[in-house]
């Protein structure tokens, strides 16, 4: 049996080199692809009766004639995903501007390639710390989940807490029940295994809360990175994302140790800068590619102890996200739309 073919076209040659990376990191050589990037060629290879897979195409590319070739389906990438046009029910819309992960992720989760095609990928835990409380650590880790959810990646959101407080984020507010914390006290064998039924879902999934803090039912709190190393080998998440408190002791430099990336999230105040600053004393950041600094919670108009001088040596932020207005009012799934969390969760996976 022949290779599926695969045609990405689009004049912007800078725009397709990414994701046609990412087409062949995934896909390897399982597919044929076939890269368009100049409209005179295109007209003429489309002259002829072709075949294949998944055509993604510009906007500008793109008219109703393509839907007479034997193309199982055509992805649409346009710079406004509600105006109107190409409405067809075999066309497929996919916002032009996201990241090359996000649109592989969209398309091959809506067409039907042979899942054994793709490598296996190792599933990745990212830490959300802080150094200091008040940094909106919580509503980032849960902003970040479900906008990896929504880019179709299996995400399990962990609260990796001594006293879990963020139950009200949650339609469902209950807590773990009694029989939970005796398979937590189990220490032996495939813990995720034995506590999987009580994990809930409201868009991505979740270990819900425990009842009381871990000191008064008597739980150690290395059950979590015994957890989620059992969760993590199982494969069955692409993204584990723990939210931890500020602590720092022997259990919090075995989570960062077990995590893939860390989040090391900020704000601009002073106080905030100096105790990750501190922070940086006791543990090495140097990898670019597994420690990254978000300044959460961003105001341009106040002071940024960010940027003076006595910082400049110790870290350098990554991203920012903006304070929003609205945020006593918004969602999960609300912040999953905000642009900056978007681009925080571009740097997961």
């Amino acid at each position: 049996m022949g290779k599926s073919t695969i045609i990405l076209a689009d004049n912007d040659e800078k725009f397709l080199a990414p994701l046609e990376l990412k087409f062949l990191d995934e896909l390897d050589d399982n597919v044929e692809l076939e890269i368009i990037t100049d409209t005179e060629y295109f007209r003429k290879y489309f002259s002829s009766p072709k075949s294949g897979k998944i055509l993604l195409i510009s906007e500008e590319l793109y008219d109703d004639s393509l839907q007479k070739h034997d193309i199982d389906n055509i992805f649409v990438l346009t710079e406004n995903i509600d105006e109107g046009g190409t409405e067809d029910l075999i066309i497929t819309k996919i916002f032009k501007y996201t990241s090359p992960q996000d649109i592989f992720k969209q398309v091959t989760s809506l067409s039907p390639i042979d899942k054994s095609l793709h490598k296996e990928k190792e599933t990745t835990v990212l830490l959300v710390y802080s150094a200091s409380g008040g940094v909106g650590k919580t509503t980032l880790a849960l902003g970040i989940s479900s906008a990896l959810e929504k880019s179709f990646n299996k995400v399990l959101y962990v609260n990796a807490q001594r006293l879990n407080s963020f139950q009200h984020y949650f339609s469902n507010q209950s807590t773990l029940p009694n029989s939970a914390v005796g398979e937590f006290a189990n220490t032996s064998g495939n813990m995720f295994g034995r506590i999987n039924h009580f994990i809930r879902n409201e868009g991505f999934d979740y270990l819900p809360p425990f009842s009381m803090a871990l000191t008064s039912i008597e739980l150690d709190f290395s059950v979590y990175a015994q957890m989620i190393e059992s969760a993590k080998a199982t494969k069955k998440y692409d993204v584990i994302i723990v939210d931890t408190d500020s602590t720092f002791d022997k259990y919090k430099t075995d989570l960062i140790t077990l995590a893939d990336k860390v989040f090391v999230v900020v704000n601009q105040s002073k106080s905030s800068v100096c105790a990750t600053s501190s922070l940086l004393k006791n543990i090495s950041c140097n990898d670019d590619k597994k420690y990254f600094f978000i300044c959460n919670n961003f105001n341009e108009s106040a002071a940024n102890s960010l940027t003076t001088e006595e910082n400049a040596q110790h870290f350098i932020v990554n991203e920012y996200v903006k304070h929003f207005d609205d945020f006593d009012s918004l969602k999960i799934s609300d912040l999953a739309k905000k642009a900056d969390i978007q681009k925080v969760s571009y740097l997961v996976i």
